[in-house]
């Protein structure tokens, strides 16, 4: 079990309400030889986020006690890490109404965030949505794999969530530079952190060696081939490594977002290459990450307000039905969507997209939220530390709105500490998440979703991470998706 002495210890150095709300949560728990039984479940309800605070600031031996007490206290309330993989096959199969699935990017403050988010889904019974981090956010946001799932964990506990929970690892993306310099160590830095996120609870995974497509051929699958290849060689990993009984969700992609948009010929490509280095009983993935008109921070105006942005949904529909009928996926994955129109986000259920990328709204909803103090304070240490990205006819508003994304981690604990400010986030990212969920018809999936994810609770297990930490560093994060 973990060991409390720790956990106490922790709370103690941090201030006399933590140690107070650390030993009332304990006291509402009995240790058993291999599970958690609450015994007073308001109680451990209502201080549960006290755990979210220790992972967050906690030293590894926090983390690592911190993570298996969620954990534990969330399988006992029916609560756990699972893969979304049954629903995308029964999908597959055209067999279920139209809806797309929301994958949400929890970059700031993510336990008040979370708690939004479950609040609107339990108001709404959606049980498909899914809450994920990037490689690049490990590195701008100041968490790792651990503390994200803890965060999300102790929302869900926080929130009265029943059931599964899906947490991916968005963009496992393979930095072009440093493959460049030194493929065997980057190579080797993306199978650390898949390790160590399968390890976390993320058993969906979106495998992102689209950095390496190479327009210089003409020929298609030579342009994939570098992108297959490597793609290939990371799900066999993910495949040796998953839980038993668990087939993690995988998704690929064939272009980054904000490039050129995807094709048929593309789409093909990369899945009948991928299809050829995997064994043939090995189950595949089972979306695909397409560009279709977006890119990543939306298209910001002078003033700060937002323009439209396009987006083709008969191209969506086309190469959804590509990996449908071709090849036996669920669909297309839309990237980069946060900042369309909600009429727009309402259209692509009907355009056959199973799932899209939801990040900046939920940040721009933490920023809005802050004291002005703070956020001015974040504004002028993203204009001195990186005036380096400031285009040249960029306006302020439109500068401060691609750099926002940089000082979470430097304000991390002022952000955290800004305790007055946190409902005004969780009530913020609440109404973006029902937007949302009610845009994209995932109402009333819970019982859904009950139905299709047959495996069981995985056992809490201990973090696989890398003895060398240059290889596991994310902090470089300036060629690598938002």
């Amino acid at each position: 079990m973990f060991d409390r002495n720790i956990l106490i210890d922790a709370a103690a150095k941090g201030n006399r309400g933590e140690e107070v709300e650390l030993k009332a949560l304990l006291a509402a728990l009995r240790e058993c030889r291999d599970r958690i039984e609450i015994i007073d479940h308001d109680v451990a309800v209502s201080s549960v986020g006290v755990l979210a605070r220790l992972g967050a600031f906690g030293g590894q031996d926090v983390i690592e006690n911190t993570h298996r007490l969620i954990w534990e206290i969330a399988i006992s309330l029916g609560i756990y890490p699972a893969s979304i993989d049954a629903l995308y096959r029964k999908i597959s199969t055209n067999s279920l109404r139209n809806f797309t699935v929301p994958a949400m990017n929890m970059r700031a403050i993510a336990f008040q965030s979370a708690r939004g988010v479950f609040r609107a889904m339990k108001e709404l019974d959606t049980g498909a949505a899914i809450f994920e981090l990037s490689r690049g956010e490990i590195g701008f946001t100041g968490q790792r794999p651990h503390e994200y799932v803890i965060n999300i964990l102790c929302a869900a506990v926080a929130e009265g969530h029943v059931g599964p929970v899906f947490i991916q690892g968005d963009h496992f993306q393979v930095s072009a530079t440093r493959y460049a310099e030194d493929p065997e160590a980057e190579i080797k830095a993306v199978e650390a952190l898949i390790l160590e996120a399968v390890s976390a609870g993320f058993y969906n995974i979106d495998i992102d060696t689209s950095t390496l497509v190479d327009l210089s051929y003409d020929d298609v699958d030579a342009q994939q081939k570098p992108n297959y290849t490597l793609g290939a060689h990371f799900a066999n990993l993910v495949r040796k490594i998953e839980p038993e009984g668990v087939t993690i969700s995988l998704g690929g992609e064939i272009g980054e977002v904000g490039e050129e948009n995807s094709t048929i010929e593309e789409v093909n490509a990369y899945l009948n290459g991928f299809g050829g280095l995997t064994p043939p009983n090995q189950k595949g993935m089972t979306n695909l990450s397409i560009q279709s008109g977006t890119r990543h921070g939306g298209n910001v105006l002078p003033d700060g307000s937002f323009g439209d942005m396009p987006i083709i949904f008969s191209l969506i529909q086309e190469l959804s039905n590509t990996c449908r009928i071709s090849h036996g996926l669920a669909g297309c994955v839309q990237h980069g969507a946060s900042m369309l129109t909600l009429d727009k986000i309402a259209q692509l259920p009907d355009a056959g997209c199973i799932e899209v990328h939801l990040a900046a709204a939920f940040l721009n909803a933490v920023y809005d939220s802050l004291p002005t103090d703070l956020v001015k304070e974040a504004d002028d240490w993203a204009k001195e530390n990186f005036a380096d990205e400031w285009i040249s006819d960029w306006s302020e508003a439109q500068f401060l709105h691609h750099a926002r994304r940089y000082p979470i981690r430097p304000f991390k604990a002022a952000w955290w500490n800004a305790t007055k400010c946190h409902k005004a986030v969780e009530e913020a990212v609440y109404r973006a998440a029902m937007s949302y969920l009610k845009a994209l018809r995932v109402e009333d999936t819970r019982e859904l979703i009950a139905e299709v994810t047959t495996h069981k609770p995985v056992r809490w297990g201990p973090p696989v991470l890398n003895a060398d930490a240059k290889e596991a560093d994310e902090s470089s994060i300036r060629d690598l998706a938002s």
